[in-house]
């Protein structure tokens, strides 16, 4: 079994044209994204906005200025990470493909509601991405050496957010 890790990102706050979160594999591992989600816990009241981020992956990729964020073993006995880094805002580049575009409500849950906002809240509906669903024929996104993914807030400034990715450090 490969070794598994979780970077998890709380209170991000939205920004248009923000990179929310960010994994950059600089070494010759191969990283392979099994799962990625926002998860709403704003505890205050905020007028919310539909935000719409993208999923993106960018080759020859760099990232500065980015608040670093640590990866966490699912095992304490993982190995260590090898040249990735993981951070949120700063600045992305490289050259782009777009994967996936998916909009989000920025607005805070009610305990009492069963809207967009609360629904935000619960697991599967948190996820943006799933390669964890049964199907051994669907291969999960794969970060090679000098490759970045990163989830981008396109449009929409209101509120915060958590992020998470799930991924595998794997040798090939």
């Amino acid at each position: 079994m490969a070794n598994t890790w979780t970077v998890y990102a709380q209170g991000i706050s939205f920004a248009a044209g923000k990179n929310m979160l960010a994994i950059l594999n600089g070494g010759a591992r191969v990283l392979r994204i099994r799962r990625m989600g926002f998860l709403n816990n704003q505890t205050v009241a905020v007028t919310g906005v539909v935000c719409l981020g993208e999923i993106r992956r960018y080759s020859a990729a760099g990232l500065t200025g980015q608040t670093n964020v640590p990866a966490i073993a699912h095992d304490s006995t993982n190995s260590a990470l090898q040249t990735v880094t993981v951070g949120t805002g700063g600045t992305p580049a490289g050259t782009s493909e777009l994967l996936r575009r998916y909009l989000w409500s920025s607005d805070e849950p009610a305990v009492s509601g069963a809207t967009v906002d609360e629904l935000e809240c619960l697991v599967p509906l948190n996820v943006l991405w799933d390669a964890g669903y049964g199907d051994a024929n669907v291969q999960p996104l794969t970060i090679r050496q000098n490759e970045m993914l990163c989830l981008f807030n396109t449009v929409g400034a209101a509120g915060l957010v958590d992020v998470w990715i799930e991924f595998t450090d794997e040798a090939a």
